[in-house]
């Protein structure tokens, strides 16, 4: 028993247009872009007549087979003001003080920190911390910052060894 590939990381979010602007921005390629809904999208949800906008980005990187490269899929919950209210989501700032177990960020690796850094921060997201070099593990510059509905992110770029 392996896990063979990363198959994507889902995101819901508030406000889907500026969400998938700032994740192209950065680099990803929209894939594909659907309204999902029906029996299938119920039962994996756990919730009736959820209706679902998505989109699915890419990184594209030639060298690496289509089903192995990272995916990132965007999704808004059309249908919201329907749902209950226990089963709405509630999105907010991450603070590591309140929250000790989870998912703690998205986490990639970029050719210019100081720059990918301005981007976010132009486009609405803010800086957690500034570029720090590891101490230990592969040279690199690591910083996080939030997208601009407060998911964190975490930017590596890798420096020469020594």
């Amino acid at each position: 028993m392996k896990v063979l590939a990363n198959r994507h990381v889902g995101i819901i979010v508030q406000n889907f247009d500026r969400m998938l602007d700032f994740y192209i921005g950065l680099g990803l390629e929209l894939r594909r872009r659907d309204i999902e809904k029906g029996q299938f999208v119920e039962r994996l949800l756990n919730a009736d007549n959820i209706i679902l906008e998505t989109a699915k980005l890419i990184l594209q990187d030639e060298s690496v087979p289509i089903q192995h490269r990272f995916n990132l899929e965007l999704m808004k919950v059309k249908n919201i003001d329907s749902l209950s209210k226990e089963k709405q989501i509630s999105i907010g700032d991450f603070d590591f003080k309140q929250r000790k177990v989870g998912i703690l960020d998205i986490a990639f690796t970029v050719d210019d920190i100081h720059l990918i850094i301005k981007y976010i921060t132009d486009k609405g997201g803010d800086l957690i911390s500034e570029p720090k070099q590891s101490t230990a593990g592969f040279p690199a510059l690591h910083s996080y910052a939030r997208d601009p509905e407060g998911n964190v992110l975490h930017i590596a770029q890798n420096l020469k060894a020594l």
